[in-house]
């Protein structure tokens, strides 16, 4: 994230393509108009717009020209060590300090878009020749909880995303609130599930006998039965609510069973 900016004299000039100059040295640079950040004054941040914003892809660092925030009517005020800038309503809406001889505000970024932009010559027919005009913003930083980040990282380990940011196996991502949520993940118990979900109430019904039946195994039972039997199995008729059970020696009597329950309940049905 830009977490600061230079004070310095900065005076942009138009020409056939857009320069500003900087220690007797022309940089090329591209007009962004305006910028949405956050200023530091008294202890707290206030939302800021920048107007006229330059972007030098030759710069190292982000610099605030005194002149122009003068020509913008704004007061900056230099103190020792410290500096303070006042908008047309005398009111402090900027501070910084001295640093290696350079006087340094605290601002943040707000709203910028990352991109990597690279602009190629219509010519260029060799895939592996170096772009000479190639611009690459800087990379903002984005903080957001544990919990979010899951999600839109879909649905990753939660130690895996914490491992991920103190290793620095990622830039521009930080997290907020490290805690993991006292509830499970809904969409992470639903990807683990080894069959759909059995509803247990429906709005539909069968119109006749026999038209939808509901059957279910019993697991093994502990112990065996006097004949032997180690399942049971259950039908109900969705229709008429009948409930019928039936014991099983092994699984594989099941289709048995089923035909055998069909013939019993057309027969008692006609």
């Amino acid at each position: 994230m830009l977490s600061s900016f230079l004070v310095l004299s900065l005076h942009p000039f138009v020409s056939t393509h857009e320069s500003c100059s900087w220690r007797q040295q022309r940089y090329p640079c591209h007009r962004l108009w305006h910028l949405n950040v956050k200023t530091f004054a008294n202890g707290k941040w206030i939302n800021s717009v920048l107007q006229d914003v330059l972007y030098v892809p030759d710069l190292y660092g982000n610099l605030l020209s005194i002149s122009h925030l003068a020509w913008c009517s704004a007061e900056v005020q230099f103190l020792g060590e410290a500096c303070q800038v006042y908008d047309q309503c005398k009111s402090l809406i900027l501070e910084g300090g001295l640093r290696n001889n350079l006087y340094v505000m605290n601002m943040q970024v707000t709203d910028y878009i990352t991109a990597n932009v690279a602009i190629l010559s219509p010519q260029l027919t060799d895939a592996n020749q170096p772009l000479e005009h190639t611009l690459t913003t800087r990379l903002t930083t984005l903080s957001a909880p544990l919990e979010l980040w899951h999600r839109r990282l879909g649905h990753l380990n939660f130690n895996t995303i914490i491992c991920m940011v103190d290793k620095g196996l990622i830039t521009g991502m930080t997290v907020s609130n490290r805690e993991a949520p006292s509830s499970p993940c809904k969409p992470c118990l639903e990807g683990k599930q080894t069959c759909e979900v059995i509803c247990k109430v429906t709005i539909t019904r069968a119109e006749h006998v026999l038209g939808h039946v509901h059957t279910d195994v019993c697991s093994p039972l502990p112990i065996h039965s006097h004949h032997g039997y180690r399942y049971f199995i259950t039908f109900i008729d969705d229709f008429s609510h009948f409930a019928s059970m039936s014991p099983l020696r092994k699984k594989s009597e099941v289709g048995n069973l089923l035909k055998a329950f069909i013939a019993w309940a057309e027969c008692k049905t006609g």
